[in-house]
């Protein structure tokens, strides 16, 4: 909503709440002299209700309208009327709505005003009638008791359609849905609710009051603790379906950003923050939603969390102003903050934040500490699986793919004959390579092998692949090439190693730094048949290198 429309709401309000307070003072008051005693017992009961609202199924369960209506029959709509919004003000109250949503105040208050006059409109009417009448009267008014609670029920839900779709303008909003019918269920015990609460204080009195008021109040109490354990049970559902996800074979990033979307389906919260130990320090490592942002209370929280191993809950501001740090972000009320604990060491720490004061409840605490735990497992799996999947596919000397990735690509890619997957192969082989091992040591070919492979790097960049073939051969993959194009590639990489410097350490005479020089033979083989398999084209590449390069004299290019 628009503020705007908040302010219009506002000035409706201001404009039409006085003259009820004016015919209220007229009309309600004496009334409320002459039975204070009463009216006070059926608001103290209504007000007990409403602090209660309870969502059942799909809906409010509503048993203050039951209240209400014999209110109505035994005082009159401007007393009815008053303790309504007294009891609406009240369950507000108990839903503690940020700032942003003050304005519902005015705007539920104004609802219920129509709603009261007009089914009380509708009531007098039809031919009702209010105050101390005998059981067989109360039985004559059953046709418009009814009328004035399906006018109630009708008109009530009418208007917070009618906001919701086009003040508010939520989105898939429909008048008739499940939740309307689940509601006018409830809506059926108004009536017996409302008669019989009046025939039993025409009977006992006061005692009529807490013979059917206990049971409304216990029974909204059960329906309350069942709807809180059901909405667990199906927090804990989605936490479950989490576990099982992250295990799925992820990536670090992926489970990562699968843990931010199930944080924001379960929890009512704005943002969520991830930290990580880093040299036994706490660093923030991602925000989500991502911002830009102070967050030096945050900070002090998620470090207070590190350092304790304890996780903190906080339900509005006050409750954290002792961790304030120098930089806050706006309007921060909840904090809910967890450790990710394995091995007994915290390797994170789970920060959500909230503008909603009491966004999170204490039950939250515990399934964001499950939620942390199958993070911190799945991550290490995950980051483990990695670490052995780079370790299969790399050399673990030069760190470039080794021969077994550099074939399983080639096959996966163009094993299958197709004339439009034009690739070249170039496979490299140093020149008296077993020189370099037999006059300076193995450690000096290794070092000499780390720099060729630099070298490769860098000359390469971006425009194919490069891998260690084996022992002192190298391999450079390029996709979509013909054979000018890698025949220039394979002399610059000739070029290149032939004026390079490399340096070694003579361990064969007190290692010794020496600079040296070495020269490549090269082979080049391009897919050129529309049915050459991969393999072929790499064996073609070692044909060229051998016969065409080392045979020939080496330090030279040549093509099959």
């Amino acid at each position: 909503m628009t503020k705007r429309q908040q302010k219009g709401i506002w000035v409706i309000w201001t404009l039409t709440f006085p003259i009820f307070i004016y015919f209220f003072s007229i009309n309600g008051i004496p009334v409320v002299q002459e039975h204070w005693g009463t009216i006070l017992a059926f608001l103290c009961l209504i007000l007990i209700a409403s602090w209660f609202p309870i969502r059942f199924r799909h809906t409010n369960i509503v048993p203050l309208h039951g209240i209400s209506l014999a209110v109505f029959l035994q005082f009159g709509l401007f007393v009815e009327a008053f303790v309504m919004q007294l009891a609406m003000m009240t369950s507000l109250m108990s839903l503690r709505l940020p700032k942003a949503e003050i304005y519902r105040y005015p705007l539920n208050s104004f609802i219920f005003l129509i709603v009261s006059i007009s089914a009380a409109s509708v009531y007098y009417l039809v031919g009702g009638t209010t105050g101390n009448f005998s059981e067989i009267a109360l039985m004559d008014m059953v046709f418009p008791i009814i009328i004035y609670a399906f006018t109630y029920f009708f008109l009530n839900n009418w208007l917070i359609f009618i906001v919701r779709k086009y003040v508010v303008k939520l989105k898939n909003t429909r008048f008739f849905d499940e939740a309307l019918a689940w509601e006018a269920m409830t809506a059926i015990l108004i009536v017996p609710v409302g008669i019989t609460l009046v025939l039993f204080y025409q009977e006992v009195g006061y005692l009529a009051i807490v013979l059917v008021g206990v049971p409304l109040v216990s029974v909204s109490l059960i329906l309350k603790l069942y709807n809180e354990s059901e909405r667990t049970g199906k927090l804990l559902k989605q936490v479950s379906s989490f576990g099982f996800q992250v295990n799925e074979g992820l990536s670090v990033k992926k489970i990562i950003d699968l843990f931010f979307k199930t944080v924001a389906s379960v929890f009512s919260v704005d943002y969520t923050y991830l930290y990580e130990t880093e040299d036994k320090k706490l660093k923030l490592t991602q925000i989500y939603p991502a911002m830009e942002t102070k967050h030096g209370t945050i900070d002090k929280v998620s470090n207070k969390v590190f350092q304790e191993r304890q996780s903190l809950f906080f339900s509005n501001a006050k409750q954290w102003e002792y961790l304030q740090g120098e930089c806050n972000i706006d309007n921060i009320q909840s904090i809910m903050s967890v450790p990710c604990i394995r091995d007994h060491e915290v390797v994170a720490v789970i920060t959500l934040v909230s503008h909603r004061k009491r966004a999170f409840e204490k039950s939250h605490l515990k399934i964001l500490e499950i939620m942390a735990n199958y993070l911190a497992v799945a991550v290490q799996n995950a980051r483990n699986y990695e670490q052995k999947q780079k370790e299969s596919e790399r050399c673990a000397l030069t760190n470039l793919y080794n021969y077994r990735y550099f074939e399983n690509l080639i096959l996966e890619k163009y094993e299958t004959p197709a004339m439009e997957d034009s690739f070249a192969i170039i496979l490299l082989d140093l020149d008296h390579f077993k020189k370099i091992n037999d006059t300076y040591g193995h450690h000096s070919g290794n070092e000499v092998l780390c720099q060729v492979a630099s070298v490769l790097k860098e000359t390469i960049d971006e425009s194919g692949m490069v891998a260690r073939y084996g022992g002192e051969e190298f391999v450079v993959l390029l996709e979509g090439s013909n054979v000018l194009y890698a025949e220039k590639i394979a002399e610059a990489l000739r070029s290149e190693i032939e004026s390079h410097l490399f340096t070694v350490s003579d361990d064969l005479k007190g290692r010794e730094r020496k600079s040296i020089r070495i020269t490549a033979s090269i082979g080049v083989a391009v897919k050129s048949e529309p049915n050459e398999t991969a393999m072929s084209v790499l064996r073609n590449a070692d044909r060229a290198m051998y016969t065409g390069a080392k045979q020939q004299g080496r330090n030279r290019v040549s093509h099959f």
